[in-house]
């Protein structure tokens, strides 16, 4: 990997095609910004396809542009780590919460919640894809659908995820979780399931990703990451939020059923309690 991003931007000038000049102007424009593009973002920005920005990528010495994206990050690091060092850092990490769920509340579809929720009732074949802490969020879902009365299977095995999309039919609801919506796990997993019929449910902060291509409903997180953010509580929290609202909203749909399951599953946990 090149060691500086913005000497590699330089170096490579008399090398540029008309396309590359356009990635670069760009970069060099939203250096603080572009490690948070998708690769379909920064192509649409720039009015290139993604090849050309892969290829653009390469031509800068990184192996791809998940390769450039932490370059991107590295670029800025000293300024972020100064910047985490200024004020109260209670505050800080509150305000950021606080921040993230004012923002996963703003971007919220009530047509799309409504849809999700009817899946729910619909199809008896749920499972939940995640990986890394968004494998936590996929195995919380799958715990809250079971406290509503609704069974569901959350995978978080990369090697699982394609041998149970396998089994996907026209039955099967897939529900698919990533921040980047590039994760190459899911999306290998999520092509096979829709491959076989499943209908795809997807819950990422990108609304333009491979992920969202393959999807038929996707429901907008916020907690875009940086290379150097992975697993940032901000995401995760937005993620629960939508967990939360599409449990409750399914629950709300079947009163009656959904009291008395919660009612067995509180008396069946009670007795795991001295």
């Amino acid at each position: 990997m090149a060691e500086k991003l913005s000497v590699a931007l330089e170096q490579n000038k008399p090398n540029y095609s008309k396309s590359d000049l356009k990635i670069a102007a760009y970069v060099n424009a939203h250096m603080d910004t572009v490690m948070y593009d998708s690769l379909t973002e920064i192509a649409e920005k720039c009015s290139v396809g993604e090849a050309t920005v892969l290829r653009f990528c390469r031509k800068l010495g990184y192996q791809g542009y998940q390769d450039f994206k932490l370059a991107a990050a590295m670029e800025i690091k000293p300024a972020i780590i100064a910047s985490e060092h200024d004020g109260n850092l209670i505050n800080r990490v509150y305000s950021a919460m606080q921040k993230s769920l004012e923002e996963s509340y703003q971007l919220l579809d009530k047509v799309g919640v409504q849809q999700a929720v009817k899946w729910f009732g619909e199809y008896e074949d749920i499972v939940i894809l995640g990986v890394g802490h968004s494998g936590i969020s996929a195995l919380d879902f799958q715990s809250r659908l079971l406290r509503v009365g609704k069974k569901a299977e959350s995978v978080t095995d990369s090697h699982f995820q394609v041998m149970r999309a396998s089994l996907a039919t026209e039955q099967t609801l897939v529900i698919a979780l990533s921040i980047s919506g590039s994760t190459k796990d899911i999306v290998d997993a999520v092509a096979r399931a829709k491959a076989k019929g499943a209908k795809v449910l997807a819950i990422t902060s990108y609304l333009k990703s491979p992920l969202t291509k393959l999807s038929d409903l996707v429901i907008m997180s916020n907690g875009k990451e940086g290379p150097l953010e992975g697993g940032a509580m901000s995401g995760k929290v937005s993620q629960l939020l939508i967990v939360d609202v599409l449990c409750t909203g399914y629950a709300l749909e079947n009163g009656e059923m959904t009291q008395k399951v919660k009612q067995d599953a509180a008396i069946a946990v009670s007795q795991k309690i001295y």
